[in-house]
């Protein structure tokens, strides 16, 4: 029974490291071909740029981008928690010292940091997870699109 407990434990391990790397993975490659989108829109302002017609379609493409990668996101950030939670689960069953139990101590640590009554605002303080950064990270590059969009159809209508 212990070998089973082991090979399980480790391929929980296993299987949240991979989709715990996969994750950051994944969003370095949506911020560099986000940037290098941001970066091709505001070069088509330039007087000598020949991308002027461009820009509605690059605008589309960080919406579009910031979408599909925040659903995969979402999806990896699943898979992961999947495997987080069957390692909590190792944790309960062991009679090791709580502070050793890393998960599980995360995940105690974490709601301890919770902002109370007006110190919300103080912005700099909050704890955020990853999910809240890369999500706030998707949404500017999705807002960047909109106004791009919404500009090219301003100029197409006057």
């Amino acid at each position: 029974m212990e070998s089973m407990s082991n090979y399980l434990r480790k391929q929980a391990w296993d299987y949240f490291h991979i989709h715990a790397n996969q994750r950051l993975a994944v969003f370095n490659f949506y911020v560099i071909l986000s940037s290098l989108t941001v970066t091709t829109y505001f070069a088509s302002f330039k007087s000598d740029s020949n991308l002027q017609s461009a820009r509605p379609a690059l605008a589309a493409l960080l919406c579009v981008f910031a979408f599909i990668f925040w659903k995969l996101d979402q999806r990896t950030k699943f898979l992961f928690k999947n495997a987080e939670a069957a390692l909590k689960h190792f944790e309960a069953t062991d009679t090791g010292d709580d502070v050793a139990k890393i998960f599980t101590r995360e995940e105690w640590d974490t709601s301890r940091m919770g902002q109370q009554g007006w110190r919300r605002i103080l912005f700099w303080r909050w704890h955020l997870t990853y999910s809240d950064c890369f999500n706030f990270l998707f949404l500017a590059f999705f807002l960047v699109g909109l106004v791009g969009l919404a500009l090219a159809l301003w100029d197409r209508l006057h």
